[in-house]
């Protein structure tokens, strides 16, 4: 909570205005701007959420959705080791980039709402539009992977890293686990903006933030397993 200097009301930490006697309690933040909250991610991630959960227009959520989408599309198809159903690799690709943008606003729509809930039970007092924004930006890392790693991936496996005639382990055992390898960094990386993130839109400590965090990685990994073995 931030107390008005004119007045002493109690306003919610994000509030710009004070409620009781509208004098500014805090620097009003209208936009985003892509590349400086990029950047300040990785250099403060507090800071960042911070700027985040205070501006007016959550710019690039959008955007950084449908990025996520395709990235999702993609790890389907490798989970499924499904190239061989595709008659051709411009069709593979083309399908992340046609139906991930799609995909990921609703996927994001919903994986932030369950964060919203989860935040909720565990005490926490961010907004559901606040706890989207800091979920969607936790998310960069993977947007990172898609167009840094996802691009020598094909360029060195081709449709084989989709498939498992031959598996891509075969193929190329060190370069598929050096890829592998960056893809789970960006993972691990995602999970810990998230939980910054979390700390921060919902005003918790960072066990509370742990406890969230934990939640979300076993209902996703039980959601994978599912998709891997369905």
């Amino acid at each position: 909570m931030i107390a008005c200097t004119v007045c002493g009301t109690q306003n919610d930490e994000f509030t710009v205005v004070c409620v009781s006697c509208k004098s500014f309690l805090q620097m009003k933040v209208d936009n985003l701007n892509l590349f400086e909250t990029l950047w300040s991610l990785m250099e403060e991630p507090s800071a960042a959420f911070r700027r985040i959960a205070l501006a007016r227009h959550k710019n690039y959520v959008v955007l950084l959705s449908c990025l996520q989408g395709m990235a999702i599309v993609y790890l389907i198809i490798w989970l499924k080791s499904l190239g061989a159903r595709f008659p051709n690799f411009a069709l593979l690709v083309g399908a992340g980039l046609v139906i991930g943008p799609l995909a990921g606003v609703l996927f994001m729509v919903v994986y932030s709402l369950i964060v919203h809930r989860v935040g909720r039970l565990l005490g926490g007092a961010g907004s559901y539009r606040n706890v989207r924004a800091a979920t969607v930006y936790a998310s960069v890392p993977i947007v990172y992977s898609l167009v840094l790693v996802f691009p020598i991936e094909i360029a060195v496996f081709g449709p084989y890293f989709f498939s498992d005639n031959p598996p891509p382990l075969v193929i190329n055992p060190v370069a598929y686990i050096v890829l592998l390898g960056f893809d789970a960094a960006a993972i691990v990386w995602s999970l810990a903006l998230l939980m910054e993130g979390a700390a921060v839109v919902n005003g918790f400590g960072r066990g509370k933030a742990a406890v969230l965090a934990a939640i979300m990685v076993s209902l996703t990994s039980l959601a994978v397993y599912g998709l891997r073995f369905a």
